[in-house]
């Protein structure tokens, strides 16, 4: 079992994009998965169950109202389950804040799960809901699209995830990648992808997202990409992420498990 945050502090960079068909693309290739909406705009609740802000979610988990099988959902994908997030969940850093443990709520509430992956989507910043789901987390993707102010504090976003992976004391939380979203054929395109390759060599997935309305559609009709138009530019590209993924980030046939899961 994997865990895997897609983050960034940065909004519109196609997070839940990503989440919704990495986790549909995993799911083609035999393996179970489960979603967490970490976000409290709920999008990957709506792309996947059509719902907008079901109660409970994810805010009750973690207020330690309800547990994971309480508020598991199926979705409209096979093999993907869902923990809902609702806009409740923007109130988290406040109601949270003076409680001791408060990064390891979501990783306590997941242990012992069996899906073989879970993906965590997450808000545009880092405060207690992303922290929360990198505690939970064996692995990061940190997806950007190719435009110079997503660019902006990238490397204060990746400084961050080491740091916090140090407070927590996870070592071993590590970078999976940084997923290229957006990606257009053009001068401005090329050289925004030459200064990533360069920058971050290894870190950066082989495969691109490209702009493709394609996805936009999918998303309002609450299917994947995968489901709605396999063999688009965004169909293809997202298949080819979730064998990628898989290279990188192979699933242990165990239940999850975090280190310091049950410390209070």
């Amino acid at each position: 079992m994997t865990a895997i945050c897609v983050a960034n502090n940065k909004g519109g960079v196609g997070k839940t994009t990503s989440v919704v068909n990495l986790a549909a693309g995993l799911a083609r290739l035999g393996h179970t998965v489960l979603v967490v909406d970490g976000d409290g705009q709920g999008n990957a609740t709506y792309a996947l169950t059509g719902r907008i802000h079901p109660v409970p979610s994810l805010y009750d988990v973690l207020m330690e109202k309800a547990t994971i099988q309480d508020v598991l959902w199926t979705t409209n994908e096979d093999n993907v389950w869902l923990v809902p997030g609702d806009a409740r969940l923007q109130n988290v850093d406040v109601e949270l804040a003076a409680r001791a443990g408060r990064e390891w709520k979501l990783a306590r509430a997941l242990a012992g799960q069996t899906f073989d992956y879970i993906i965590i989507d997450t808000p545009p910043s880092l405060g207690v809901l992303t922290q929360n789901a990198l505690a939970a987390a064996h692995g990061v993707i940190v997806p950007v699209s190719l435009t110079e102010f997503s660019l902006i504090g990238m490397d204060k976003l990746l400084a961050t995830i080491d740091d916090l992976g140090n407070e927590l004391d996870i070592p071993d939380l590590r970078l999976l990648g940084i997923l290229v979203t957006f990606y257009e054929e053009n001068k401005t395109g090329r050289e925004t992808y030459g200064i990533l390759e360069k920058k971050f060599e290894d870190k950066l997935f082989a495969t691109s997202i490209p702009k493709n309305l394609k996805l936009e559609e999918a998303h309002r009709r609450n299917e994947s990409i995968l489901a709605f138009a396999p063999n688009s530019p965004g169909g293809v590209a997202y298949a080819e992420l979730a064998r990628e993924v898989k290279k990188r980030a192979a699933a242990e046939h165990s239940p999850y498990s975090r280190r310091r899961a049950g410390a209070r």
